[in-house]
C-alpha cells in the first residue's frame, strides 16, 4: 500500500471537516448542536443520520453506521483507507509525496481509478487531433463548443484496436487491472487485450465526487449496430446508482431541491450549458429505484424531460412511477412528438424551455392525458384505474396515496370509495408479499443492533463510554483496576483492548481518532454507538461520574468472583449428594466470599 507520512495523515484529518464532506452527498439540517439528514447507507423516510461537527463524527440511529470524515469517504465511495486519504488530500489541496511508494504497492482500487484518469486524458487529447476531427466536428455541428467539450473532458477513441492499450503504462498496470477496468477486452486465447471502445465519441461517467469510473461511447459509424456502448459493471461502476453529470449539478439540485431528469448525455450537456444546471441524466441502464435513492438526499421534486416520441413517453411513465414510489413530487415536461430536450432547446431557445417547465403536468395528469383516448369507455377506464392503483399501492406515504386517489376520482368521475377499495386490496397484498419472509427481516434488523443483555455487559459498555468521554481522572481509575481481559463480552473486549492500548501508548481516544483503528463491521457498529452514548458524559459532574465508574468496576470485578462462588457451591452440592468430602470446597468458598467483601470495600474506600 502507498505510504503517507504520519504528519501528512494528521494534516488531512485535521483539515477534513466531517460536516463539509458529508454535506456533499447528504442534505443536512441543523438540529441543536448537530445536523440531521437521511442516511445515505440505507433507505429511510425519517432522517436519522446525525453529524456532529464538534466531535468530528457521524452516526446513523437507523442502521448504526458511524465514523469520521475518512471513514465516511471509505464507506460511501467503497474505497480503502489510503484512497480515502488521497481524495481528502486532493479536496483540501494537501500535497502528498508518493516517492516512497512504488506503483506495485498501490492498492487495487487506486490503480483502477488511475487507469480511468489516464484514459480520460488520452481520449480527450485525441478529439483535438486529426484522428478525432470527425468527433469534434459532429459535436460542433450539434452546437457544442470547445468550452463544453473541455469542461466535461469529452474525447475520442481511435479506430485502431490498441490505441488506449499502447498508451497505458504496462509496467504500472497489471493484466488484472486491465481486465477489471472494463476498458479492455481479453482475447479469446488469453494472450493479450484490445480496446473496448473504438471510433466513438467518449463521454466520461463520474461518481458524485468527480472521479471517472466508466465511459459512454457514441459511434460515428452508421453501420455500427450499437449506437451507444457503455462500460460494463466493475468494482468502480455500479450502473444502477450512477447519474451522468451529478458531480457538477448536485449543488444546484441541492439549492433548488429540484432535479430535471433527461435520458441522454447530449440532452444533459445542452440543458446544463443553457444555464439550467440542476439537471442529471441516466447512464448506461434504464432508470431504477437506486437512481431515485441517489437523488433523494438532494431533491424533493423531479421534473422528467424525456423525448417527445412514444418511446420517450413510455420511459417517462416508467420513471414517473419509480420517483413517485420514492416519495418525490413528480412533474412531466411534454415535448413535441419529434423533439428531444437537446433539439427543443436548439430550435426554440431558453424562454420556450422555461415555459414548458412552468407548464409541466403532474405525473398523474400526464398519465391521464396520455391515455385520454382509452378513457372514453367504462371498461378501458376501469383497466386504467386498476393499473394506476396497483402501482401507487407501493407508495409508502399515505397522504400521497390519498391525494392521487382524490385526483383520479375528480378527473375521471368515479366514486372515491371504489378507488380506495381497490387501493386497500393491492396495499394489503403488497404488504403480505413484503413481510412474507419475516424471519429474514428480523435477521437483517438484528445485524444493525448491539446486544447488551446482562448487568455485566451493561457495566462493561458503560466503562468504555466513560473512557471515551476523555476524563483523565476516570481514565486512571479504570486502567489502574481493569484490564481488557476483564471484559467478557466478545466485541467489547476487542474495543477495550484497542482503547487501553492507545491510552498506554499516549494516543488519542477521541471518537474521531478511534475510527482510524481497523474494525470489523460488528465492532464499527458498537464503537459508533459507544461514541454517541459517551457524549452526555462530557458534561457530567465529576462526583456523579466517579460514582458511576466505581459502580461499573465493582460489577465487572465482583461478577468474576460471583461466578467462581457459584461454581464452588455447585461442587459442594454435588459432593454432598455423593457422600464425598466437601471441606476443601467450603474453605475455598469462604475465602472467595471474604475476597469479594474486601474488594468491594477497597473500591469504595479508594
Amino acid at each position: 500500500m502507498p505510504r503517507i507520512p504520519e504528519s501528512i495523515v494528521e494534516q488531512i484529518k485535521a483539515r477534513a471537516d466531517v460536516l463539509e464532506v458529508v454535506s456533499e452527498v447528504v442534505q443536512l439540517n441543523k438540529r441543536g448542536r448537530n445536523f440531521m439528514g437521511r442516511c445515505p447507507f440505507h433507505d429511510e423516510k425519517t432522517p436519522s443520520f446525525s453529524v456532529s461537527p464538534e466531535r468530528g463524527i457521524y452516526h446513523c440511529f437507523g442502521c448504526g453506521k458511524g465514523g469520521n470524515a475518512v471513514s465516511f469517504v471509505m464507506e460511501y465511495e467503497k474505497v480503502d483507507y489510503v484512497e480515502a486519504l488521497k481524495r481528502l488530500a486532493q479536496k483540501y489541496h494537501i500535497p502528498i509525496d508518493w516517492k516512497e511508494s512504488s506503483d506495485e504497492q498501490k492498492g487495487f482500487m487506486t490503480l483502477l481509478y488511475e487507469i480511468h484518469n489516464d484514459a480520460v486524458q488520452f481520449y480527450h487529447q485525441q478529439i483535438f487531433t486529426k484522428q478525432g476531427k470527425n468527433s469534434l466536428d459532429y459535436l460542433k455541428s450539434r452546437g457544442f463548443d470547445e468550452n463544453i467539450i473541455k469542461k466535461f473532458t469529452i474525447g475520442h477513441s481511435l479506430t485502431s484496436w490498441d490505441g488506449l492499450l499502447k498508451h497505458v503504462d504496462r509496467n504500472k498496470y497489471s493484466d488484472q487491472i486491465l481486465e477489471n477496468s472494463g476498458l479492455f477486452i481479453k482475447k479469446k486465447d488469453g494472450t493479450s487485450f484490445f480496446d473496448r471502445f473504438r471510433n466513438r465519441i467518449m463521454f466520461p461517467i463520474k461518481n458524485i465526487s468527480g472521479r471517472t469510473i466508466a465511459f459512454g461511447g457514441r459511434t460515428l459509424d452508421p453501420d455500427e449496430p450499437a449506437k451507444y456502448m457503455n462500460s460494463p459493471e466493475t468494482k468502480l461502476y455500479n450502473k444502477r446508482g450512477v447519474l451522468y453529470g451529478f458531480e457538477v449539478s448536485k449543488e444546484s439540485i441541492r439549492k433548488s431541491e429540484e432535479a430535471i431528469l433527461v435520458e441522454g448525455y447530449t440532452d444533459f450537456l445542452r440543458i446544463f450549458s443553457a444555464g439550467f444546471e440542476n439537471v442529471v441524466a441516466g447512464s448506461g441502464t434504464a432508470l431504477n429505484p437506486d437512481h431515485a435513492k441517489a437523488l433523494k438526499t438532494f431533491a424533493k421534486k423531479v421534473v422528467l424531460c424525456y423525448d417527445g416520441d412514444e418511446a420517450g413517453r413510455k420511459a417517462t411513465e416508467r420513471a414517473g412511477y419509480i420517483f413517485l414510489k420514492a416519495g418525490f413530487d413528480v412533474n412531466v415536461m411534454v415535448l413535441p412528438d419529434k423533439e428531444d430536450p437537446d433539439s427543443f432547446l436548439q430550435k426554440f431557445g431558453n424562454n420556450e424551455f422555461i415555459k414548458k417547465k412552468q407548464d409541466a403536468q403532474t405525473f398523474i395528469g400526464f398519465l391521464m392525458n396520455r391515455n385520454k383516448d382509452q378513457l372514453k369507455s367504462p371498461a378501458k377506464k376501469s383497466l386504467f384505474i386498476e393499473t394506476v392503483v396497483k402501482e401507487i399501492a407501493e407508495i409508502e406515504n399515505a397522504l400521497t396515496r390519498d391525494f392521487i386517489v382524490k385526483s383520479l376520482s375528480e378527473k375521471l368521475g368515479i366514486n372515491e370509495e371504489r378507488i380506495f377499495s381497490k387501493l386497500k386490496y393491492y396495499y394489503r397484498n403488497k404488504n403480505k408479499s413484503r413481510f412474507g419472509n419475516i424471519d429474514n427481516d428480523k435477521d437483517n434488523d438484528e445485524k444493525n443492533e448491539i446486544h447488551i443483555s446482562t448487568a455485566v455487559d451493561k457495566a462493561e459498555y458503560t466503562l468504555l463510554t466513560i473512557l471515551i468521554s476523555q476524563n483523565s481522572k476516570m481514565e486512571q481509575i479504570i486502567i489502574d483496576r481493569i484490564s481488557s481481559s476483564n471484559f467478557k463480552h466478545g466485541t467489547l473486549n476487542t474495543i477495550a483492548e484497542k482503547i487501553i492500548n492507545r491510552l498506554n501508548n499516549g494516543k488519542s481516544i477521541k471518537g474521531t481518532d478511534l475510527y482510524d483503528e481497523e474494525w470489523n463491521e460488528t465492532e464499527k457498529l458498537y464503537l459508533s454507538k459507544l461514541i454517541i452514548d459517551a457524549e452526555p458524559l462530557f458534561s457530567e459532574e465529576e462526583k456523579v461520574l466517579k460514582g458511576l465508574t466505581y459502580d461499573c468496576i465493582e460489577v465487572v470485578l465482583i461478577s468474576r468472583i460471583d461466578n467462581e462462588i457459584q461454581e464452588l457451591r455447585q461442587k459442594i452440592k454435588e459432593a454432598d449428594s455423593k457422600g464425598e468430602d466437601s471441606v476443601e470446597f467450603v474453605i475455598e468458598l469462604i475465602k472467595k466470599q471474604k475476597n469479594r467483601k474486601l474488594l468491594s470495600n477497597e473500591l469504595w474506600n479508594s
